[in-house]
């Protein structure tokens, strides 16, 4: 009777190349709480839409106050910028882990041509910045008839 066995060095390799992997992300993992989180920016995450009449951006801000957000345009640069403040520390907690971000952040979007800068309306609720930015009546679509020739 015999036996074939396969050899299949390659796969061998990737087995021992994804678990190094796994044994130093494992590694980096548990130093990662002892990161300072403060040295690490954090930009809120934004969805930018456009309907027919205008435009539309919704930025979260998780955990930052309204009054620390400040909202202001540019020759057709809007920028949001603010701060989301850390919560008092006590030294009677012992951290595990910190990955929530704080400090300063800003995000700035250049605006199209032919937009009403002074109607841009802003709203912020449950920890959402909505910004409804309208189009100037020149950028908005015209309708052009068309006639029958004779």
């Amino acid at each position: 009777m015999t036996y074939l066995t396969i050899r299949r060095p390659m796969k061998n390799l990737f087995n021992l190349h994804s678990q190094m992997e796994k044994v130093f992300s494992d590694l980096c993992a548990s130093h990662e709480s002892e990161t300072d989180t403060e040295s690490t920016a954090w930009l809120p995450t934004v969805d930018i839409s456009e309907t027919e009449n205008g435009f539309e951006i919704r930025a979260e801000l998780p955990g930052v106050s309204e009054k620390d957000v400040n909202v202001s345009v540019t020759d057709n640069l809007l920028t949001i910028k603010g701060e989301k403040h850390q919560e008092a520390e006590t030294d009677s907690k012992n951290y595990h882990r910190v990955e929530r971000r704080y400090g300063s952040f800003q995000r700035s979007f250049t605006l199209p041509r032919h937009i009403e800068t002074d109607a841009i309306k802003a709203e912020f609720k449950a920890g959402v910045l909505t910004l409804g930015i309208p189009k100037a009546e020149a950028a908005k679509p015209t309708e052009i008839p068309i006639s029958t020739a004779s």
